[in-house]
């Protein structure tokens, strides 16, 4: 687990606001910190125009009782982005027997998602060499990405998934300065809590959001967060999401096996800024054997989605 995890629970330093504020009495309000924090993310989004990063996504099962965990998905990644178009391809590894990915997934090797930033398409590798590729609307996109074992709704700005600040409840958090910079938010829903954390190593330096049932102390959705900044930009790192299970209320814990679930996100290696060529979020970046099929599913015909195929370095209309 990551260390500031503890970190987080045990380490925080609270103050009053007028002592963060030196000589002022008055502490941000709550309107005015998340103000401040979505301008700083926004800012911070618009310098990242071009990305190329690698990576890795587990998707992970621990059941009560088991020490190792139970991989559900393991896969590679890499990614390039040429704001707002980007380019994810995923190489799966087995999940052995039991693995309880989608039966489509579970059958593929590889996968690409692109965004041109209008259409999404889709492309897949199956293990006997078989390609396939399908094309959607843009509100597609988020539905695509989780399809594919990535559920976010987007790959770079990855900030926005834990919280976003821009959500209306949110003013009615009660915020608390801490000690080293940054604030605590806790904002109170009828049937649960959520706390979030940002640090104050820079203006929006998120690393924890946690909800809670009522009458409940541990978090039954959990994510944690590590940054890195080059040039002055910051990006997340590491983004965990941690999904717990309750204990059954008469204490049998045979009613449900699973502890908890977590979906580990990491990218080691992180280019800023590069120079990319304008075509590489297009098909014409892909390797596509000939005749590849693809399946326009923005232009029903007979109940179908239309039929293309791969032909000469581009999309053309399949003919019987």
């Amino acid at each position: 687990m990551l260390a500031v995890w503890c970190a987080l629970a045990t380490g925080i330093s609270l103050m009053p606001a007028a002592q963060v504020q030196g000589q002022s009495a008055r502490a941000p309000s709550t309107g005015e910190l998340l103000s401040g924090v979505a301008q700083a993310m926004a800012d911070n989004a618009a310098r990242i125009q071009t990305l190329m990063a690698q990576g890795r996504i587990r998707h992970q099962k621990y059941f009560r009782d088991v020490e190792a965990p139970h991989v559900t998905l393991d896969a590679e990644l890499w990614l390039t982005y040429q704001a707002p178009k980007f380019r994810l391809h995923l190489q799966y590894a087995p999940t052995g027997p039991g693995g309880d990915a989608p039966a489509a997934r579970a059958t593929l090797e590889q996968q690409t998602v692109l965004f041109d930033g209008q259409t999404v398409t889709t492309v897949e590798q199956r293990p006997d060499g078989e390609w396939r590729g399908d094309i959607y609307f843009e509100f597609h996109k988020q539905n695509m990405l989780r399809m594919a074992g990535f559920p976010f709704a987007d790959p770079v700005t990855l900030w926005n998934e834990p919280l976003p600040v821009g959500r209306a409840d949110l003013l009615a958090s009660k915020t608390t300065p801490l000690l080293g910079g940054g604030f605590v938010g806790v904002l109170d829903k009828d049937t649960y809590r959520l706390k979030y954390y940002f640090l104050g190593d820079f203006p929006f330096d998120l690393r924890r959001v946690s909800s809670y049932r009522a009458d409940e102390e541990l978090p039954f959705r959990d994510w944690h967060l590590q940054w890195r900044q080059a040039h002055g930009i910051h990006y997340v790192e590491r983004l965990v999401r941690r999904v717990n299970e309750s204990p059954p209320a008469d204490g049998d814990l045979s009613a449900s096996g699973v502890s908890h679930e977590q979906i580990d996100l990491q990218f080691p290696k992180v280019v800023l800024n590069p120079a990319i060529s304008p075509a590489a979020c297009e098909l014409s970046a892909l390797a596509l054997p000939e005749e590849t099929p693809f399946y326009d599913h923005r232009v029903n015909i007979n109940g179908k989605p239309k039929l293309l195929r791969w032909r000469g370095g581009q999309l053309v209309p399949h003919t019987p």
